[in-house]
């Protein structure tokens, strides 16, 4: 029996994949916390706008975008019969919904490692807390995948083949 096919594991699989790319986040923002930390404090008033400006209108762009592309990527799955193929739907926009979120975070965190602004690392913490809250819930999935209540109960079933 390929254990690999179950509903069980693939919600398991997805969540490995949130945890990696949160703790990526996480190690990167550490790392570039510390290293500001070490070195000499800089006056701010040298300032360059333009990363401000980059850094929290790509934030702010890629926040909204990647909750809209999640919602209507995963919303197409309700016309999927195959609840395999609707929880490949799912995941395909979870990732694109994480990376969406990852790509500015990281950009933000390099953005404070150069002008050593801590507006960016505010900002790539405040990515990193969406990208935690957007995991990946059962209750998400069902309400997205499904139109009846009867349907959704399959999502609960950690033993269901695919």
């Amino acid at each position: 029996m390929d254990n690999q096919n179950t509903v069980g594991m693939q919600f398991k699989a997805m969540k490995v994949i949130h945890i990696a790319l949160c703790m990526g986040v996480v190690i990167i923002l550490s790392i570039m916390r510390y290293l500001v930390k070490q070195q000499a404090p800089i006056d701010h008033a040298q300032d360059n706008m333009a990363f401000e400006i980059v850094g929290v209108a790509l934030a702010f762009i890629c926040m909204l975008a990647s909750r809209f592309l999640f919602l209507t990527r995963a919303s197409t799955a309700i016309n999927t019969p195959a609840l395999s193929d609707k929880i490949a739907v799912y995941r395909g926009a979870l990732i694109l919904q994480l990376a969406l979120l990852e790509g500015p975070a990281i950009i933000n965190t390099i953005f404070y490692f150069l002008t050593k602004n801590d507006l960016h690392f505010f900002i790539a913490i405040g990515l990193l807390l969406f990208m935690i809250w957007a995991r990946p819930t059962r209750l998400m999935a069902a309400n997205l995948l499904f139109n009846s209540l009867e349907d959704r109960q399959q999502i609960y079933d950690d033993n269901l083949q695919l």
